[in-house]
C-alpha cells in the first residue's frame, strides 16, 4: 500500500512489523493463501504505514482475474491513532463506493472483516507507475503532459463533485494503463470527506496532516485542505513529467517561492503560465477549481487556432497587396495578448 506519509511522531509496532514480513516473505515464496474463499494471494505489491497491498486472483470466478487486496496493519502503537487509522481505511472503501464505476478510479469490489483484519479489494489495473515511466523512458512531450493533464482535470471534477479531496496525487498513484493507454488514480487511502454527512470526525488532538513532500501543498501539510489542494499537486505531477525531477530538486525564487523549473525547457507560454498558477504557493493565487484550469486550457487553444488563422490572413493579404498588412481591433490584440 503507497500510503500518503502522515505527519505524526508514532513508534513503530516492531511486532506488527514482524508478522508482516512473515506474511510477504511467505506470499513470495509461493505460499498462496486464500482469503475470504476466494482471494488468492499471488504477490506483494507494495507496503506503507497502514498496511500492505497484495496482487491477488479471484478464484471463484471464471478465469480466476486478478485484483488488488489491500490489508489494514499499521505499523504504528498508538490506540488513538490506529482507531483513526482504521476508520481512514473504513472511509477508502466507502468513497470508492460513493465514487462508483468511472474509467480513471479503480473500481471496489469487495470489503470484509476476518477476526481483527480489514481487508479492501479493489480492480487490477494493467499497466506502468508514472514515476516508473519516467524512470524508463524519461521525460514526457508537452503534448503528452497536456493530454495527461486533460483527463485528470476531468477526474477532478468528477472526484470534487463528490464532495472528496484526494490528497495524495503523485507520479507513483497513477497508472498508465496498457490495455487502451487511459490514466487511472489510485491509492485513495488518504481522501478527505468535505460532505455535511461526513462520518469520520477526528479531534484536534488527533488530527493528522497527510501527503507526500514536494506535491502537498502548504495548506493541507497544515491540515487544512481544499479542493486546490488537488490543484497544487497535479501541478507538480506535470512538472515531474516534464522534466523527470523531484521538485525538491528545483531552486526557488527568493521573492516569489516560485520552482525555477522551466529554465532548460522548451515549453511553450501558456502550458508555462497555467501550470505556474496551478502551482502558486498561496492558495489565493492559485486556481481553485479544476474547471478553471480547462477553462484556461481551452482559452490557449482558442488563441493559438486563431493566432494561426490570422497569420495565415495576413500572409495572403502581404502577397497579394504587396507587403501591406492588415490591421486588426484592438480587441484582437487583447484576445491574442499582443501588446
Amino acid at each position: 500500500m503507497t500510503d500518503a506519509v502522515t505527519i505524526l511522531p508514532t513508534p513503530v509496532n516492531s511486532s506488527a512489523r514482524d508478522k508482516l514480513v512473515l506474511q510477504v516473505e511467505s506470499c513470495e515464496a509461493g505460499t498462496a493463501e486464500i482469503l475470504s474463499k476466494r482471494y488468492s494471494i499471488q504477490s506483494l505489491l507494495g507496503r506503507g504505514g497502514f498496511g500492505v497491498t497484495f496482487l491477488a486472483r479471484n478464484i471463484y470466478l471464471p478465469e480466476q482475474p486478478f485484483c488488488v487486496v489491500k490489508k489494514f496493519a499499521p505499523i504504528f502503537t498508538d490506540p488513538k491513532l490506529v482507531s483513526i487509522a482504521r476508520d481512514q481505511f473504513g472511509l477508502e472503501s466507502l468513497m470508492l463506493s460513493r465514487l462508483g464505476s468511472h474509467a480513471c478510479v479503480p473500481t471496489l469490489l469487495d470489503y470484509f472483516q476476518i477476526d481483527e483484519d480489514c481487508y479492501l479489494v479493489e480492480e487490477y489495473i494493467p499497466g506502468t507507475v508514472l514515476s516508473q515511466l519516467v524512470n524508463n523512458q524519461h521525460q514526457l512531450t508537452e503534448a503528452e503532459v497536456e493530454s495527461f493533464l486533460i483527463q485528470m482535470l476531468k477526474l477532478l471534477e468528477y472526484i470534487h463533485s463528490h464532495h472528496l479531496i484526494h490528497r495524495d496525487i503523485k507520479p507513483q498513484n497513477i497508472i498508465l494503463c496498457q490495455t487502451d493507454r487511459r490514466f487511472v488514480l489510485v491509492d485513495f487511502g488518504a481522501v478527505k470527506d468535505l460532505s455535511p454527512i461526513a462520518s469520520i470526525q477526528t479531534s484536534a488532538e488527533y488530527s493528522t496532516a497527510v501527503g507526500t513532500p514536494g506535491f502537498a501543498p502548504p495548506e493541507q501539510l497544515a491540515n487544512y485542505p481544499v479542493y486546490a489542494s488537488d490543484i497544487y499537486a497535479l501541478g507538480m505531477t506535470c512538472i515531474y513529467l516534464l522534466t523527470g525531477k523531484q521538485p525538491s530538486e528545483f531552486a526557488t525564487d527568493p521573492y516569489t517561492c516560485e520552482l525555477m523549473w522551466a529554465e532548460a525547457l522548451n515549453i511553450s507560454t501558456g502550458l508555462l503560465e497555467i501550470i505556474n498558477k496551478m502551482t502558486q504557493m498561496p492558495l489565493g493565487d492559485r486556481y481553485q477549481s479544476a474547471t478553471q484550469v480547462l477553462t484556461a486550457l481551452d482559452n490557449r487553444s482558442i488563441r493559438a487556432k486563431l493566432r494561426t488563422y490570422l497569420d495565415r490572413k495576413q500572409a495572403v493579404a502581404k502577397s497579394e497587396n504587396s507587403g501591406s498588412l492588415v490591421y486588426y481591433p484592438a480587441v484582437v490584440h487583447w484576445a491574442l495578448g499582443i501588446e
